[in-house]
């Protein structure tokens, strides 16, 4: 059976570099699942939950955002803002976050460009707390 093969690269490290069965990301289409064979494409990739599968094995890793290029020859990179396995989330400091990010917001005054920062962090730490807790009950 052919395989993708898989680089999940960010600017501090390579998160996972394997052959898969199949890729599930976000992307600011939707939901996307790559697997062999696909056509290329690059598509954005926004914060939320990216699903590698390979022999009956799943690895969930939270996305912050980036990018994603499939290859014709079931080749798939992707550049990742940031990148980590749900069961390196901490959600304390993941909901933390959130309160910072919510207290700032609701301030008075703040530039547009202020709260667009804000926003995207609140958003980024929301969906870590989302993936971390849909798979607490796997962590290792």
């Amino acid at each position: 059976m052919q395989k993708l093969h898989f680089q999940l690269v960010t600017p501090e490290r390579t998160v996972l570099n394997e052959e898969l069965d199949s890729l599930s990301c976000p992307t600011e289409m939707g939901q996307i699942t790559v697997l062999p064979g696909h056509i290329p494409l690059v598509a954005t990739l926004v914060p939320g939950e990216l699903i590698a599968k390979r022999q009956g094995k799943e690895d969930f890793i939270h996305v912050s955002g980036g990018f994603i290029e499939v290859r014709k020859n079931s080749e798939v990179i992707a550049l990742a803002d940031a990148a980590e396995h749900h069961y390196d989330i901490d959600i304390k400091k993941a909901e933390e976050a959130v309160e910072r990010a919510k207290n700032e917001m609701a301030k008075k005054k703040m530039s547009a460009e202020e709260y667009t920062v804000i926003a995207s962090i609140l958003n980024k730490n929301q969906s870590r707390i989302r993936v971390a807790r849909k798979h607490s009950q796997k962590r290792h």
